[in-house]
């Protein structure tokens, strides 16, 4: 087949027209008219982001026939593997599309954190109730914004994947260089949660009380946000590594377990923090709070 007998498919296969592929890929219906009727091709940029919104190869769209493609992948490519196989343009594509989620989720709910600052303040300033509904308001927008977004790279979330080894092993190093940032991101969010409380009495002595719970709910949005975006990005690179490797998958009873021990040793940690003053009550608490957050986006990333 050729290319523009692949798209003619692709946008039946995805009840997509050349319209609406013309506008996700902001260029003219001409344009995409042309691709269509093999009277033109389109450029580099082009092709990657329509391999990326149909979840399809490059190879898929430049080779003559299915014939070919199939042939020059079983041969070259993934010799005696069998999967979903994902070109780099493809997992470059499903790693960009995740970070916008993460960055829009985190963003949505550290606006919602942050807009405690401006009702931290007895004396409410008319100027104080706006940027707290501005932010508000953000916060929702972002949050539902991502949620009624249209779901891409299912195929990379369930089934077994297959790589190029070449791209598989840069990954494999991209992923452990981020997964040391994601951890210093996340043992920095705990040494602010840790550290809060008794920065907070610290605070009161040199500023009034109001201060104090703007400066409190500031720290609360920053540790928040380093352990949640941290969390969900581990995340993301785990399920591609697992996916690659045919990890079987544990029943979600044994795969969040961990909660039913976390019980009794928050409460534990909340009892010793009482007894001894060596940390808040309150930072076991949050601690566990995160880690269930964290879960709780991961649980809603994967059923979508």
């Amino acid at each position: 087949m050729s290319l523009g007998e692949k798209l003619k498919l692709l946008l039946k296969e995805n009840h997509m027209t050349q319209e609406d592929l013309a506008e996700r890929l902001e260029v003219s219906r001409q344009a995409v008219g042309k691709w269509v009727n093999d009277k033109g091709m389109p450029e580099v940029g082009k092709l990657i982001q329509i391999s990326s919104i149909f979840q399809v190869s490059i190879d898929y769209l430049l080779l003559e026939t299915c014939e070919e493609k199939h042939e020059a992948v079983s041969k070259e490519e993934i010799p005696a593997k069998s999967g979903y196989y994902v070109s780099k343009e493809m997992l470059d594509g499903y790693l960009l599309y995740h970070k916008q989620t993460i960055r829009q989720l985190t963003a949505g709910l550290s606006f919602f954190l942050l807009s405690n600052v401006f009702i931290s303040f007895e004396n409410q300033n008319p100027l104080y109730s706006v940027l707290y509904w501005i932010l508000i308001t953000a916060g929702v927008a972002l949050i539902l914004w991502n949620f009624f977004q249209p779901r891409q790279y299912q195929q990379i979330k369930s089934e077994h994947l297959v790589f190029d080894d070449q791209v598989y092993d840069c990954f494999l190093t991209q992923s452990v260089h981020r997964r040391k940032q994601y951890t210093i991101m996340i043992i920095a969010g705990v040494i602010i949660l840790l550290a809060g409380s008794e920065a907070e009495h610290l605070f009161t002595i040199y500023f009034s009380r109001e201060l104090c719970n703007a400066f409190t709910s500031l720290l609360d949005t920053i540790w928040l946000s380093l352990i949640l975006w941290a969390g969900m990005s581990m995340h993301t690179d785990h399920m591609i590594i697992k996916n690659a490797q045919q990890v079987s998958r544990n029943s979600p009873a044994k795969k969040y377990r961990w909660i039913y021990a976390a019980l009794p040793v928050t409460a534990m940690a909340v009892w010793i923090g009482i007894i001894t003053n060596a940390w808040s009550p309150y930072a076991p608490i949050l601690i566990l709070f995160c880690c269930l957050l964290v879960t709780t986006c991961k649980l809603l990333i994967e059923s979508r």
